[in-house]
């Protein structure tokens, strides 16, 4: 095991050396980031007795298997951060010049993105959105669910960024304390974390990056929010969030939640916490399945998983076809207890690719990742402001694999279209010939018509997606 925590040290340390101060604003650090606390920091937090006790996902399950999963899961993604350096421009990318920003704030006009929230969010106070990494990969889930489940999240941060974007950071901490009730009572931890990383990153990098004090408050409110969920669902489960409970009585439930301690003879939060975020189990078990004589999957089922990234609109019958979602392929062919692993990024293809295989797999992916990366930070625009908090949020899924990033990735994709739209047509507005309106009018009027064409494009599109 602490071999394996050595690679991750020095993936981190690769990082930091090799990218600078600002490292911390790369989707490609985050992801590596996400990797060391999900197969590095639950592990030694599992090591101790008191922790590895409550951790239902490893029954049955040796622990030389589970070390020897997570030494292939550490020497793969020690791989992708030096392929990923190779690739990425490691210089640091220059913030957004005032008239920049000033443009994208008037591109992303937080009204209409608010407005696109709001069927989302009456769906999942519905119990009919948002609930879960599960549903976006079309789990039997309907359409409209489908819908809340990939734009609910990354609607509600772009929001912030574009209200703050407008209106400066002087309002960070209400904007941030509205985005962790609204998300919070989704009855999910992670998104909670993910859109407030994302705000301040996105932030950082169109240069209005919040102050230390704001920075604070960003982790005692994210900090607050997840022991609410916790709390809550430890006391009452999750009955309240999968019913049309409303906003209001989801909220009122978190902050009962909030006071919750835990019951006598349940685990304590850094325990819950050490267990939830283990996905080192999933791949350990497959190992020892290898082990006892399983045959291992066709590795075409790498590249078949990708397919869930093809919209529901151009392949209806994608749902079902239960090949291509690999976490349940693994599970019924290797025979793995029916609990809610966390696969991860390199663990969900451990039941596909040999580890030889499995390590190369990563290695190139973490080089499309710096060359993506390279053009995202290249220039700083509305649209590619969006695309880098898809990519953000995308990064810190890292736990539900690669088909399921992607799909992320695809929703901000879609968004990024409607506000190059905008862009399009906001720009048109600027060009009107001079001679039409005088010089001042042009220098101090806002222009008129560009958000609504944005909205109109998005709502278009909306229906292009799943």
């Amino acid at each position: 095991m602490w071999l394996a925590q050595a690679l991750q040290v020095a993936s981190v340390a690769l990082l930091r050396a090799f990218l600078g101060k600002r490292w911390l604003r790369r989707p490609g650090t985050l992801l590596v980031l996400a990797s060391v606390v999900y197969d590095g920091v639950s592990q030694v937090l599992l090591s101790f007795p008191s922790v590895g006790q409550w951790d239902i996902f490893r029954n049955g399950i040796r622990q030389p298997f589970i070390d020897g999963a997570d030494l292939i899961i550490s020497t793969g993604m020690l791989a992708f951060t030096i392929a990923y350096l190779v690739a990425c421009d490691r210089r640091d990318n220059a913030l957004q010049r005032g008239a920049d920003a000033v443009f994208t704030a008037r591109v992303l006009d937080w009204r209409w993105l608010a407005f696109a929230c709001l069927p989302l969010a009456v769906l999942t106070y519905e119990g009919r959105g948002f609930a879960g990494a599960g549903l976006a990969t079309g789990a039997g889930a309907g359409t409209a669910t489908s819908v809340a489940a990939q734009f609910f999240v990354l609607l509600v941060a772009l929001t912030a960024v574009a209200f703050l974007l407008r209106h400066g950071s002087r309002y960070f901490v209400p904007v941030l304390a509205l985005q962790s009730v609204l998300l919070a009572a989704t009855g999910e931890r992670a998104p909670v974390i993910w859109a407030a990383l994302s705000l301040c990153i996105v932030l950082a990098q169109a240069g209005r990056g919040p102050r230390r004090s704001h920075m604070h408050a960003a982790v005692a409110l994210t900090l607050l929010a997840v022991l609410a969920i916790t709390g809550l669902r430890a006391v009452n489960g999750r009955a309240v969030f999968r019913t049309d409970s409303g906003l209001n009585a989801r909220v009122t439930a978190l902050a009962s939640g909030a006071g919750a301690r835990p019951q006598h003879g349940s685990p304590g939060l850094l325990a819950q916490a050490a267990v939830r975020l283990d996905d080192t189990a999933f791949a350990g078990a497959i190992v020892q399945a290898e082990h006892s004589g399983q045959p291992r999957l066709s590795a075409w089922g790498v590249p078949d998983s990708l397919l869930l990234v093809i919209p529901r609109a151009a392949w209806p019958s994608k749902l079902e076809s239960s090949w291509l979602n690999p976490y349940q392929a693994e599970t019924a062919t290797f025979r793995l207890q029916h609990v809610n692993f966390l696969p991860g990024l390199a663990g969900l293809y451990v039941g596909f690719l040999p580890s030889a295989w499995l390590i190369a797999f990563l290695t190139g992916l973490g080089w499309l990742c710096g060359r993506a990366e390279r053009w995202l930070l290249r220039r700083d625009t509305p649209a590619r402001l969006v695309l880098l908090t898809g990519a953000v949020q995308a990064a810190l899924v890292f736990e539900a694999g690669l088909p399921f990033m992607l799909i992320v990735l695809r929703s901000a994709a879609v968004i990024a279209a409607a506000v190059w739209i905008a862009q399009v047509v906001t720009e048109g507005h600027s060009r009107r010939p001079i001679g039409l309106v005088p010089m001042r009018k042009i220098t101090l009027t806002r222009p008129r018509g560009s958000s609504c064409e944005g909205a109109g494009a998005l709502a278009s599109i909306y229906r292009l997606v799943i």
